[in-house]
């Protein structure tokens, strides 16, 4: 639970339904505001049904007080960034009139959401099997050797700390990773040949039998 985000919900003005469902995902979320509950998980906080549940995220999104990320496989996740330092901007017609610059205004509003959509990869994460599939194509591995170069992705940025750990996209974090990976390639899922060419058994059978043929009339 993260207390600060769910500090900044209590200041909104908003529906009921609206409310108790963001306080719900608040309640979930990590210090950056990520969560990944359940349907079923929220129905039961709110004690709604999921209907009414949809419904409040759907405006929620809408009013640009939430992240909605759907994952799939995996579910949906969430990023929680109620808009209070937003409100009174958006309530203030004289000032918008003033300003005549409109990309002015604007661009503190894409600042604000871009830095509140960054989050860390979370301790729970397993690289989806549509990434796994995607390096696959890219790099000619192995199941094993994707999925063993999943597992080092997850370690690497679960482990990692500081402003370099999170990411806004993560999807193409994985796809950077497996282009600057020095795992090597493979093919049907054999390591390359290691000794250069190797020529067919055929030619090696007709180099054999020259040699033979050469031996014998040398004796």
């Amino acid at each position: 639970m993260s207390v600060r985000v769910m500090s900044q919900v209590w200041q909104l003005e908003l529906p009921d339904s609206e409310k108790i469902v963001l306080l719900a995902l608040a309640d979930c979320a990590n210090d950056e505001g990520g969560c990944w509950p359940s349907m079923a998980t929220l129905a039961k906080k709110c004690s709604k049904t999921d209907r009414t549940v949809q419904a409040a995220i759907k405006a929620l999104v809408a009013a640009g007080h939430l992240t909605r990320n759907e994952v799939i496989g995996k579910g949906c996740n969430y990023l929680v960034h109620p808009r209070t330092d937003c409100t009174p901007e958006e309530i203030s017609p004289p000032k918008r009139a003033t300003q005549t610059p409109e990309a002015a205004s604007d661009k503190p509003s894409r600042t604000i959401t871009t830095s509140k959509r960054a989050m860390r990869l979370a301790d729970d994460f397993v690289v989806p099997d549509d990434w796994i599939e995607w390096a696959l194509a890219e790099r000619k591995w192995s199941d094993a050797d994707a999925r063993a170069e999943a597992a080092s992705f997850c370690d690497y940025w679960q482990a990692k700390s500081g402003r370099d750990a999170v990411k806004l996209d993560w999807l193409k974090t994985w796809r950077n990773w497996v282009r600057n990976s020095r795992r090597a390639s493979t093919i049907d899922g054999k390591p390359p040949p290691r000794g250069g060419y190797a020529p067919p058994v055929s030619d090696l059978q007709a180099l054999l039998s020259q040699s033979a043929q050469y031996r014998k009339h040398a004796a």
